[in-house]
């Protein structure tokens, strides 16, 4: 499975290979932006007992993943999809703005500025990440990996810290988005805050690679 995907999901966005080594034998992740599942299946060849709770809103994603777990036993085994957004305050309904095509989509966001070729707005259902944590009884999680264009202040600014410090290890995307909280700059202070060592790098002009490691 990974050397199918290799060539077409950026690995050193996430850099799994480093990820890999500080993450237990059985590590519980949450994978929120889950698109067609590739860095699930990266990190599936990796770590073979890993179990995933992965979120992903848009159907035709979902469906790609659907489609892998019935061609990989590992993938059926071992990760479970939701095709839910994922949100910080209790939403029901989200609108979602994406590009017009029925391909895998990458960029789909909850702000139709987001991307130029968002022009098709669409409904899903949505769930807090409290939720997530509580009624799955989630007292540790190894891995918090988010990828969800912007929804990324939401989720860690409207969960309260003791939920979100069950997260051992959060690796994300962040992207600018104004000038006051919604930044890179300002998503590491409240990370660092709240007992996570934090680490970036930039991908583009408009978003950064993060690594938010709770300290000991």
């Amino acid at each position: 499975l990974y050397q199918v995907f290799k060539e077409i999901f950026m690995e050193d966005v996430y850099d799994i290979n480093d990820l890999v080594t500080s993450l237990p034998a059985n590590p519980v992740i949450i994978d929120i932006g889950a698109n067609a599942g590739f860095f699930d299946i990266i990190l599936l060849s990796k770590i073979k007992n890993a179990r995933i709770l992965a979120f992903e809103p848009l159907p035709q994603n979902v469906g790609y993943i659907e489609k892998l777990m019935e061609t990989s036993d590992l993938v059926k085994k071992s990760m479970t999809i939701y095709g839910k957004a994922v949100t910080g305050k209790e939403q029901g309904d989200l609108k979602l703005y994406m590009a017009n095509s029925e391909d895998n989509q990458v960029v789909a966001s909850v702000f139709d500025g987001f991307n130029k070729d968002n022009t098709r707005e669409i409904s899903v259902p949505s769930i807090t990440y409290t939720d997530i944590v509580t009624k799955n009884k989630l007292e540790k999680i190894d891995l918090l990996k988010m990828d969800c264009e912007g929804s990324e202040y939401d989720i860690i600014y409207n969960t309260a810290p003791a939920i979100l410090q069950r997260a051992n290890h959060i690796a994300l995307e962040v992207h600018d988005l104004d000038k006051e909280k919604n930044n890179y700059s300002s998503l590491n202070i409240y990370l660092e805050s709240l007992g996570y060592k934090v680490t970036g790098a930039a991908i583009n002009e408009f978003c950064f690679a993060v690594n938010a490691i709770k300290k000991k």
